[in-house]
């Protein structure tokens, strides 16, 4: 004999038309599309789903860990009272979040030094961030790129900067 959990989940999975469903998909089905339960107890039955093996979860994906032929449904299923009970009477296990990435050092802002070097160059702001915009523009490139062919069209030097302009660029 099956059990209801197992029934549940073929009921969904046979109404749904698939054998593999996104976590998302599942609560929201449950809950919202075919108004089985609120959305807390369809989380509640999913943790219940995957701890009991009748789900196997991959990622984002659940799969049915039977095969779905092998399982009477009723004919316009609903979970029965008693799955409701012992649904509502279960604690949820979470997994834990997993952390986002540590990100290394903030790459420094290059653009305001390369703004004072236009100045320093008797260039005017306004001037040099048009010229900078219209190549970034016009060359597809980092405005930071940009910045530095602008400086060195108008005779400054810019070496000293090119190793800095390349290790910001390359670190977007």
């Amino acid at each position: 004999m099956t059990s209801e959990l197992t029934v549940c989940a073929a009921a969904f999975l046979r109404n749904k038309g698939k054998t593999v469903v996104a976590e998302n998909e599942f609560l929201m089905g449950v809950s919202m599309d075919y108004h089985w339960m609120p959305y807390g107890d369809a989380k509640k039955l999913l943790d219940i789903l995957i701890r009991s093996d009748i789900f196997k979860k991959n990622g984002e994906y659940l799969k049915a860990s039977f095969e779905l032929s092998d399982v009477d449904v009723p004919v316009a299923y609903r979970p029965s009272e008693s799955l409701m009970e012992s649904i509502r009477s279960s604690k949820v296990v979470t997994t834990p979040k997993k952390e986002p990435p540590k990100k290394g050092p903030v790459p420094e802002n290059l653009l305001p030094l390369l703004i004072s070097e236009a100045i320093d160059a008797h260039m005017d702001k306004r001037d040099f961030m048009s010229a900078a915009n219209a190549l970034q523009k016009g060359l597809n490139i980092d405005i930071l790129a940009a910045g530095l062919i602008v400086l060195r069209d108008v005779g400054v030097d810019i070496g000293h900067l090119t190793d800095r302009v390349y290790a910001a660029v390359s670190k977007k």
